[in-house]
């Protein structure tokens, strides 16, 4: 089928089949060709006072009052905020594989879910959002709160489907406790469709996760090495691994 034609046919199913409004409808297109909605609202953070290490036990980003689109946003660098929950039965961790149309780091595995906060949205409203849509899991915002681990600033730089991005982001980690059925794939329900954004997921040794960051497993996504000391410490801490 013509690529066109199956942008076509994924944008009808975004919007419920209906056409609706052009507005919609260019949205919908935007996704199913590019991998993600550029148009989405981002809110703008003054870059962090030191990077490779986490902001201070309490301390939040500095927000400018501004916001930008996505695609301007990952063009330019500004400094943003995003969501990543890691989930673990105590032996292993789950990690999603990124669908194929992906704008990053396509079919690679990575966190159990991640997500920018968007708009107004609050780190742990995205990550109670981020686990349902991408994954179906449920947590409380009580399972969040006493599973958050740190704010990490992190930056990177690639390419994607619509050009370069450098992206500069604030992570707030979460390391959150299930039982290891709850994170079996029958007991998962996946972003798969048309657009989705996950093409499967994998119960890893927590071992075997920090070793294959270690030795820049490529079909991992690359993540430095502080992070993995951050995902380290936790394990410890909640006595996984």
């Amino acid at each position: 089928r013509h690529p066109l034609m199956v942008a076509l046919t994924g944008a009808r199913a975004a919007v419920g089949h209906r056409w609706g409004s052009g507005s919609r409808l260019a949205r919908a297109l935007m996704v199913a060709t590019l991998g993600q909605d550029l148009s989405e609202p981002f809110e703008l953070y003054a870059p962090p006072a030191a990077l490779g290490q986490p902001l201070p036990p309490g301390g939040t980003p500095s927000p400018l009052g501004l916001s930008k689109p996505r695609g301007a946003v990952h063009r330019d660098g500004d400094w943003h905020r995003s969501v990543h929950v890691w989930l673990t039965d105590g032996a292993c961790l789950l990690l999603q594989r990124r669908s194929a149309h992906k704008d990053t780091h396509p079919g690679l595995l990575d966190v159990s879910c991640a997500g920018h906060l968007s708009g107004p949205d609050t780190s742990l409203h995205t990550a109670r959002k981020e686990l349902v849509e991408e994954i179906g899991f449920e947590a409380t915002e009580a399972d969040l709160i006493s599973g958050f681990v740190c704010t990490l600033p992190a930056q990177g730089v690639g390419s994607t489907k619509h050009g370069a991005f450098q992206d500069n982001e604030f992570q707030d980690i979460y390391l959150l406790r299930a039982p290891a059925a709850s994170l079996r794939p029958e007991a998962l329900t996946l972003d798969q469709g048309m657009m989705g954004e996950v093409a499967g997921t994998l119960l890893l040794p927590c071992d075997e996760v920090l070793r294959r960051w270690e030795v820049g497993d490529p079909k991992m996504v690359p993540r430095p090495h502080h992070y993995a000391e951050v995902i380290r410490s936790a394990l410890a801490r909640l006595g996984a691994g």
